[in-house]
């Protein structure tokens, strides 16, 4: 690219979820790509929300097949995408994830680790036992390292995510990702 930019375009699914599901519950997913500020989406969507998914048996793996696909444009690598999740069963989170969009162009398979926040309080351990329990009011915190130490998290599962990553202009602009 002529102009000091270079395109990164991702497209792929978030797969399943692996959890400890009942039966009969109800779960859907919501994500959202995170970057820089140098980075402008050019194409696509930027977040979206899955279907509902309803579990038959106990454990059964919880399939999303939500599609993502959106195309970006940066200056430099600082701020590179992550990809944002947060689960929940009915209305109540289950988990929140994030992964780094993988550098080198490719199909990827990446399992991303689900945890959601931990009450810190007396008042909130006892809310918790009406069903009460904690969310990020701006869960695009956890894509920076502001703050993040402050928090007790618990894990919760996982998720696997399939992304297509392409590239255009790296080597134009200096860099070799060792492709």
């Amino acid at each position: 690219m002529g102009d000091g930019t270079f395109l990164v375009s991702i497209s792929g699914q978030l797969d399943y979820i692996e959890v400890l599901a009942e039966s009969g519950s109800n779960w859907h997913c919501k994500y959202e790509f995170v970057s820089g500020p140098d980075w402008k989406i050019i194409g696509g969507v930027e977040s979206g929300l899955s279907q509902i998914c309803t579990v038959n048996m106990n454990g059964e793996k919880i399939v999303l097949n939500l599609p993502l696909e959106v195309m970006m444009k940066s200056t430099n690598l600082y701020g590179w995408p992550q990809v944002l999740v947060s689960i929940y069963n009915e209305m109540t989170l289950e988990g929140y994830g994030r992964c780094h969009v993988p550098l080198s162009p490719g199909v990827h398979s990446i399992d991303i680790s689900l945890c959601k926040p931990l009450t810190s309080t007396l008042l909130g351990k006892i809310t918790s036992l009406f069903g009460y329990q904690p969310e990020l009011i701006q869960p695009k915190m956890l894509a920076t390292t502001a703050g993040n130490n402050l928090l007790r998290m618990t894990s919760t599962g996982h998720l696997r995510v399939i992304l297509n990553v392409i590239t255009q202009g790296f080597h134009s602009m200096g860099y070799n990702v060792g492709n």
